[in-house]
C-alpha cells in the first residue's frame, strides 16, 4: 500500500466517509496527502486555490489560535472556485457546489458514490461562506445544471442565495438545497452537508429529497429552483411563524454592514446619557438591545463593532459623564458586560405576557394523548405563546420560568414537561441552556399550528 494510499484510508475512516468518494477526489486532483507545520495533513484544492487540515483531524495551532482549516490564499485568489479545471476538462454539466469548504466537497463526493453517479456528477467547491465568485470563473458554468449547498442557518441561506444569482445569468440552472431542520443521529442539529451524511434515519424517511442529494432532476420541497436574478431564498419547509410586535425596534432582519452599522448607531445615540449619572442604566439598556439585535441577525457582533458602537454611545453621552473617569473606563465597562445580558430586550416583557395570557387563551391539544394533564397543557400554551411573539421563530425559555405555566409545577417537573413535549413533536430545542442559577436559558422552536 503507498503513502497516498494509506492515507486515503486514513483519512476516509476519519472522516467516516466512502472511501470511493477519497479515491475519486484523488483521481481528480482535488485530494493530496503532504506534510505540513510538521505534521500529516490533506490538502483540498486544485492549481488556483486549496486549503490543508490535519490527518488526525486536530486544528493547527497559529499565532496561539486554533485553526481548523488553514487557506494556501488570501485576497482575491481565496475566491477561486476549486475543481472548475476537472468540470471542464470532463465536460460534466451537473455540478453539486458546497460553499463551505473541503470537507462538505468531499460529502458531495459521498453521496455521489452512495448513489451510483460519482462518474456523472461535477463536485466544485468555495473555500467558505464570504465567497464572490470571479467573473471568469462564473462564466465556465454556462449551460451547466448546477445544485448549491450552504450552512443550514440564515446566513448560510444568503450566501447561496448571492451564489445562486450570479448564476443565474449563465447557467442552463440553478437550485438551492435547503438543509434546515434535519437531525444527525446523535440528535444535533444538520449544519452542512457534511453532516448530512449523518442523518438521522427518520429524517431520511420522512425527506424523499435526501434519498436522491446528487440527482438534479429530483426537485421536492427542499429543492429551490432560482429563476430570476436577485431572488432572495430565506424560507425553509419549518412551521409558519407570526411576528405581532416588534419591542421597539425592527424585526427584518440586518442585510448589509451599511444596515447594521446605521441601526446600531442608532441604538447608542438612543441610549446615550442626558443626565448626570445615569451611563450604568443607559449602557445596560444599550446593551440588551444589541444583544437584540444579535439574536435576529444570528450572529455576534464583532469588537470592532461594538468598538464602534461604544465609541457613539461614549461621545454622545460625554456632557454628562463624569469627569474624573476616562474613556477607556467606559469602553472597558462596557465590553466587560456584554456577556452579562442574560434576557435581550423584549424578552422578559415577552414572558410576562405569554404568562398573562395563558390563563384566558384555549390550551393547546396535545397530539396523541386523550385527556392529557392540565400541566402539559399549560406549559405547551406558554410555549405556543412565546412563539407568537417572536421575531425569528425561536425563543428562550428556562425551566424555572416553564413551572410558572402551572400552580403544581416546579423547575424539575417543568424541565419533565418539556422533555415530554419535545417527544410528542409539539416543541423542538434548538439550544440546551446551562444548568446553573443565572444560566443562560434554553432556545426552543414550536412546532404546531400557531
Amino acid at each position: 500500500m503507498t503513502l497516498d494510499e494509506k492515507s486515503a484510508d486514513e483519512l476516509a475512516a476519519q472522516l467516516m466517509i466512502s472511501p470511493n468518494a477519497i479515491s475519486e477526489a484523488v483521481r481528480r486532483g482535488l485530494v493530496r496527502f503532504e506534510r505540513h507545520r510538521s505534521v500529516a495533513c490533506w490538502r483540498f484544492g486544485d492549481m488556483r486555490n486549496g486549503c490543508l487540515r490535519r490527518l488526525d483531524g486536530q486544528p493547527f495551532a497559529i499565532s496561539g489560535q486554533r485553526v481548523k482549516a488553514e487557506a494556501e490564499t488570501r485576497g482575491q485568489e481565496w475566491h477561486r472556485l476549486i475543481g472548475l479545471d476537472d468540470v471542464l476538462a470532463n465536460d460534466r454539466r451537473e455540478v453539486l457546489m458546497p460553499i463551505e469548504g473541503s470537507k462538505d466537497a468531499l460529502a458531495a463526493l459521498h453521496f455521489a458514490d452512495a448513489e451510483a453517479r460519482l462518474s456523472q456528477i461535477g463536485v466544485v467547491a468555495a473555500l467558505g461562506a464570504g465567497v464572490k465568485p470571479l467573473p471568469d470563473d462564473v462564466e465556465k458554468f454556462r449551460r451547466r445544471r448546477v445544485r448549491i449547498f450552504g450552512e443550514a442557518d440564515p446566513a448560510g441561506r444568503e450566501a447561496v442565495s448571492s451564489v445562486g444569482n450570479l448564476l443565474v445569468p449563465v447557467a442552463e440552472e440553478v437550485q438551492i438545497f435547503n438543509l434546515s431542520n434535519l437531525h444527525c443521529d446523535d440528535g444535533s442539529l444538520v449544519k452542512d452537508l457534511f453532516d448530512l451524511s449523518r442523518i438521522a434515519y427518520d429524517d431520511f424517511e420522512s425527506n424523499r429529497d435526501l434519498w436522491s442529494v446528487t440527482d438534479l432532476d429530483s426537485k421536492g420541497e427542499r429543492v429551490h429552483l432560482l429563476a430570476k436574478k436577485n431572488e432572495f431564498f430565506l424560507s425553509s419547509p419549518s412551521p409558519p411563524h407570526v411576528s405581532p410586535e416588534s419591542h421597539g425596534f425592527p424585526v427584518y432582519p440586518v442585510s448589509n454592514s451599511d444596515e447594521l452599522e446605521k441601526e446600531l448607531a442608532d441604538l447608542a445615540e438612543r441610549h446615550a446619557c442626558c443626565t448626570s449619572g445615569s451611563a450604568r442604566k443607559q449602557r445596560w439598556k444599550l446593551l440588551r438591545d444589541v444583544a437584540a439585535l444579535e439574536k435576529r441577525i444570528f450572529r455576534k457582533l464583532t469588537p470592532p463593532e461594538h468598538m464602534k458602537t461604544v465609541e457613539i454611545w461614549y461621545s454622545t453621552s460625554k456632557p454628562y459623564l463624569d469627569p474624573k473617569k476616562a474613556r477607556d473606563d467606559y469602553v472597558t465597562a462596557y465590553f466587560s458586560e456584554v456577556g452579562k445580558v442574560r434576557v435581550p430586550s423584549g424578552e422578559g416583557e415577552a414572558l410576562n405576557r405569554a404568562l398573562d395570557r395563558i390563563s384566558s387563551v384555549p390550551l393547546v391539544d396535545l397530539p396523541e394523548l386523550v385527556d392529557p394533564p392540565e400541566s402539559w397543557c399549560k406549559v405547551a400554551t406558554l410555549h405556543r405563546e412565546l412563539a407568537r411573539q417572536s421575531a425569528n421563530g425561536t425563543y428562550f425559555l428556562g425551566c424555572r420560568d416553564a413551572a410558572k405555566a402551572h400552580h403544581s409545577l416546579n423547575k424539575d417537573s417543568a424541565n419533565n414537561i418539556n422533555h415530554a413535549l419535545a417527544q410528542l413533536n409539539v416543541i423542538m430545542p434548538v439550544r440546551v441552556g446551562e444548568a446553573r442559577p443565572g444560566g443562560k436559558a434554553s432556545e426552543f422552536r414550536y412546532l404546531l399550528s400557531l
